[in-house]
């Protein structure tokens, strides 16, 4: 029996979810161009990182296909005749 590959049809939660990692990419790079030393705390002497919100804000963007995304079907245990 032959197959063919069919590549699933982008959808909405597809399209969030590239959107997501462009947006997270896209902010994050604004962010290193605004305020670089925010991005890249110094090591000496040794001090607790700050981390400015709208930066932390913008990784959190990146959480958004973890809800979007539908659960993997279940792996049938059925061989193939």
């Amino acid at each position: 029996v032959r197959t063919r590959y069919r590549p699933d049809r982008w959808d909405a939660r597809a399209w969030l979810v590239t959107a997501s990692g462009a947006t997270v990419a896209a902010l994050l790079f604004l962010a290193a161009a605004r305020d670089p030393a925010a991005l890249h705390p110094g090591v000496i002497p040794l001090t607790a990182p700050t981390l400015p919100l709208w930066p932390a804000a913008a990784v959190l963007v990146g959480l958004l296909p973890a809800f979007v995304t539908p659960a993997p079907d279940p792996v049938s245990t059925k061989e193939p005749s």
